[in-house]
């Protein structure tokens, strides 16, 4: 079941403990909220090449990491902390967007740089991680 931009800008107000759980959020509350979200989406729906979008509903699995997110960007405006940083919030939220697609283990570029001067060496009909230098991980 799909939830919508208000459920999340409430839940939101909620994990900042600025709206109780049994009463709802005031016009002006929700319509803040709801400003901030269309601002965080905007930003992240770019980046993460979303399929869906909040104006039609937010899938289940993105509800909760979505509502964190909209929660660390308003915390300052409210004094309070947040539930968690900005910058996991965001992880969170982008690994739902961007489930990892399967790949193949042979699917690899020898000569490519992965990071952090590693490459990946093909032995055989296997691969291993292995440093520049010849140092395993």
């Amino acid at each position: 079941m799909e939830r919508t931009r208000d459920e999340v800008a409430l839940r939101a107000l909620r994990l900042l403990g600025v709206v109780a759980s049994d009463e709802p959020a005031t016009a002006d509350q929700a319509q803040g909220a709801l400003m901030v979200l269309d601002s965080v989406w905007a930003e992240v729906r770019d980046e993460a090449q979303a399929t869906w979008d909040i104006a039609t509903g937010v899938p289940q699995e993105a509800f909760v990491p979505l509502a964190n997110l909209l929660a660390a960007e308003m915390a300052g405006e409210y004094a309070t902390p947040a539930p968690m940083t900005r910058p996991r919030a965001k992880l969170r939220l982008l690994a739902v967007i961007r489930k990892a697609e399967p790949r193949d283990c042979c699917d690899v570029d020898p000569c490519a740089d992965y990071g952090a001067g590693a490459r990946v060496v093909i032995v055989g009909n296997s691969t291993s991680d292995v440093w520049n230098d010849g140092g395993t991980w």
